[in-house]
């Protein structure tokens, strides 16, 4: 009989031995998760109680900090009349209303907590309310009221009693706390003491289970994997079939031809293995080969599979501004493409992609220091035997040095006709406008105040002045620069300027926001040209505002390449430059329509910055204002004078 139902035992699947077997255990779970569930849940409650009592205390202690903040505001205007202790008057009296609310709301389940605050909010709108009317009084004069009130406490009282209310309050809710916590304790150990018995149960029943299942299941496993292990050598071992009808019957029929199978291929391997191993060998040393040759190229090379980037070379990752030593998502270096340029090289390579055709484009990568690479990109398409398109293999070089070099060639060309012109600016008009502006300076001498040609004749010496003005400014654009650099603190300089654009400042009550941090490092330049630049900057940004505009600077420092240097921005809110405009604000004689200026201040600024080995930038956007950006080394290197 016991043979039997062993017999019948081991001819059951698998499946339906571990569920015979499981189904005590499982009681066991369930009883003990449906206990376990209700202590969590009365666990939960009281978390929740702590969480509101935790609130609601918060809550309480800014609520009494604003009627302190309310009462101290109040003392202090009343004592000084400065306006400046109103400040956290009008701040106290505007979110304690918000404050009341919530306190509400925290008690709203909590009547006897809610009728103390109730009463002590009524309390605290009655000392408001007289402290309102005695703020108006003091402002209009009549502050003698307002002094008697503090002077005699009269809010005191009203304090005291909020003070008595709040603490009330916080005994009902140190009681409330108390339960709280008393109950936790109470659930964590019925919890505690639920897991741990459902646990030992289950594994008691458990291990019963297993033991029923091991005669059947594991001891023909055990002793498949003695003989499979005691097999020596690198051929498949004999195995033996087991006269049984479940999953481990078949499982040894199978690995039985498995073997067999297996022990017939295994010849055929060890031929082809030397051949294998030389294979890879040629393999790998050609594949290092290859990718050592790529990656040193000294120009940038990538793949792509449509318009997904599969492979970038290292000089590529240095092109784009990234760590050429770091390994990152191929895909990354196309988010270092100018913002400007990104939707036009995509939209374009996607279309040369659709029709299978080559693609050549300039673009420019953006680096995280602002620095900008300007790269002459071509991709070639690659096809297999039966034209197929495989990928598209692409070639990135960069022009950076050869597209500023041809604009410096430009700029120079056009600067030294500049410089011809102002020189003979300077020789064919300076004399004779001064000829002009002495004549007529005597002729208005000679003539009586009230004659009506004196006003013609005040017309003609400050046309001649701006004239002046005019050929000095082209001369000072065209000059070669030459610099006189010495150490200096660039907060003493920007002082300087807002401190001569005090008045216009003034005059149009703008705002001056500066962040300038007192360690920031000394700066090597030539001071004077420096200060002008700024001052240039200032008043440009100054007249670009309206009334109540803001004016910010800010500094720091930061490295390009293996220099260090630092950034100056300043921003205004004017009205902002428009796109087509910003691209010739450098240039000489652009102006935007300023009454007085003849368009060379900020053409003048950039030969100065230049000259100092830096750059300067310029960004808008119209109707909110516009940033200037300016980058110079620490220190100034040997150079040779610059001719404009």
């Amino acid at each position: 009989m016991r043979q039997r139902i062993l017999r019948f035992f081991n001819n059951l699947p698998i499946e339906r031995k571990l569920l015979l077997t499981s189904v005590i255990p499982l009681i066991a779970l369930v009883l003990s998760s449906v206990l376990t569930y209700r202590g969590v849940r009365t666990f939960a409650d009281d978390e929740e109680q702590l969480n509101r009592v935790y609130l609601t205390q918060r809550t309480a202690s800014e609520y009494m900090r604003l009627v302190l903040e309310l009462n101290s505001g109040f003392r202090g205007y009343v004592m000084t009349r400065q306006d400046g202790f109103l400040e956290p008057y009008r701040l106290a009296h505007d979110h304690i209303a918000n404050v009341g609310d919530q306190f509400e709301e925290l008690l709203r389940d909590h009547p006897p907590q809610a009728g103390i605050v109730q009463e002590a909010q009524r309390l605290v709108k009655t000392l408001m309310r007289e402290k309102d009317g005695l703020i108006q009084a003091a402002r209009k004069g009549h502050s003698a009221e307002a002094i008697h009130y503090v002077e005699e406490g009269r809010g005191r009282a009203i304090m005291l009693q909020i003070r008595e209310h709040m603490t009330r309050f916080d005994h009902l809710e140190q009681t409330a706390l108390n339960d709280a916590l008393a109950n936790m304790s109470d659930a964590r150990t019925s919890m505690t003491s639920n897991i741990l018995g459902g646990i030992i149960l289950a594994l008691v029943f458990m291990m019963f289970a297993l033991h029923l299942i091991a005669r059947s299941i594991t001891a023909p496993l055990v002793t498949l994997a003695k003989s499979v292990r005691s097999k020596s050598g690198f051929s498949p071992p004999n195995v033996a079939v087991l006269d049984r009808r479940d999953e481990l019957g078949e499982l040894t029929r199978v690995m039985s031809a498995m073997s067999e199978q297996v022990r017939n291929d295994f010849l055929k391997l060890q031929q082809s293995e030397a051949d294998l191993l030389s294979l890879n060998r040629d393999l790998a040393s050609s594949e290092s080969k290859y990718r050592s040759l790529v990656d040193h190229a000294p120009f940038g090379i990538f793949t792509t599979n449509g318009m997904a980037i599969t492979f970038s070379n290292r000089y590529n990752r240095i092109l784009a501004g990234l760590d050429p030593n770091q390994e990152s998502d191929p895909e990354t270096f196309r988010q270092q493409i100018h913002p400007e340029d990104r939707d036009r090289v995509l939209s374009e390579f996607a279309q040369a992609v659709t029709e299978n055709k080559p693609y050549e484009t300039i673009f420019r990568f953006l680096h995280h220091d602002g620095t900008v690479r300007k790269i002459l990109s071509r991709r070639i398409p690659i096809r297999d035997e039966q034209n197929r398109l495989i990928m598209y293999q692409g070639f990135n070089i960069d022009i950076t040095a050869l597209d500023q070099m041809q604009t410096q060639l430009s700029r120079a060309e056009r600067l030294a006709t500049l410089g011809q012109v102002a020189a003979g600016i300077a020789h064919e008009i300076r004399n004779p406008l001064v000829g002009i502006g002495s004549t007529a300076s005597l002729l208005r001498d000679d003539v009586d105040p009230s004659d009506p040609r004196r006003a013609d004749l005040d017309v003609i010496l400050n046309e001649t002045r701006r004239l002046d003005r005019i050929v000095n400014q082209i001369i000072d654009y065209a000059r070669p620069r030459e610099l006189a650099p010495v150490v200096f603190n660039i907060i003493d300089i920007v002082q300087e300027v807002l401190k001569l654009s005090d008045a216009s400042i003034a005059a149009k009550g703008l705002t001056v926001r500066s962040a300038l941090h007192p360690m920031l490092p000394a700066l090597q330049a030539d001071r004077d040209q420096m200060k002008q630049v700024l001052l240039n900057v200032v008043q440009n940004a100054v007249e670009a505002m309206g009334t109540e505009g803001t004016l910010s600077l800010a500094a720091f420092e930061s490295r390009r390449a293996a220099e260090q240097g630092m950034v100056l921005t300043l921003t205004d809110t004017g009205a902002g430059i428009s796109s087509q405009d910003l691209a010739h604000v450098f240039q000489p004689f652009f102006t935007t329509g300023k009454s007085r200026g003849t368009g060379l201040g900020l053409a003048i600024c950039r030969n100065i910055i230049e000259a100092h080995a830096g750059d300067i930038q310029l960004t808008s956007q119209p109707g909110h204002g516009t940033t200037v950006r300016m980058w110079l080394p620490l220190r100034q290197q040997p150079r040779l004078t610059t001719f404009s």
